[in-house]
């Protein structure tokens, strides 16, 4: 009797990971559009977005609370006094946190890590204009039917870019970093 309680108790331990892992989990992608919220040049001059940028991701949530995302953010165009300077991109893979309530709406934050690439022109930035940075978002979602998810969430990344002058000699490092409100929405598979 001690024995069968004891590998009953075992089976469902190793089995209530699994049953978790069921709720409101599992592979997801969508996309979403972006409006310019900041950009903070460190110091540099002040940029204003002309156009709405975009996200693609995917991911997969293992349960309520945690998940994994990958991303692709264009932030748009920024400008100067009329002139293209800046067409930041962002490459990233983030640790999705967040809680599903019973009502399908879900707060969350993303955290990761990314690859940001400024597109610099106009000699914005002399040198290598892109680099690893860190990709960080505030949110919430909400799921009206089954399959389909809502997203608006505040997102932004900041990456670290070096100044050089013409002959090569290292100026400056610059923290950058830019960020958008999105709003989008998923497939859940």
């Amino acid at each position: 009797m001690l024995k069968s309680s004891f590998l009953l108790g075992l089976v469902g331990l190793v089995s209530l990971p699994t049953l978790a892992a069921g709720i409101e989990g599992g592979p997801y992608i969508g996309a979403g559009l972006g409006v310019y919220q900041d950009s903070d040049t460190d110091g540099g001059a002040d940029l204003d977005a002309e156009s709405m940028g975009y996200n693609l991701y995917g991911g997969y949530q293992f349960n309520r609370i945690v998940g994994i995302e990958l991303g692709y953010t264009d932030y748009a165009d920024y400008e100067l006094s009329g002139q293209k300077m800046l067409s930041p991109t962002s490459l990233s893979v983030a640790a999705n946190v967040g809680y599903t309530f019973d009502n399908s709406i879900r707060p969350f934050v993303l955290a990761g890590l990314s690859y940001v690439d400024l597109n610099s022109s106009n000699g914005a930035f002399d040198g290598d204009d892109s680099g690893a940075g860190f990709h960080f978002g505030v949110g919430v979602e909400y799921t009206p039917v089954e399959n389909l998810t809502l997203r608006l969430i505040s997102q932004a990344d900041a990456v670290n870019v070096e100044l050089f002058d013409g002959n090569g000699t290292r100026l400056q490092s610059r923290d950058v970093a830019f960020s958008t409100v999105t709003l989008g929405a998923s497939y859940n598979f």
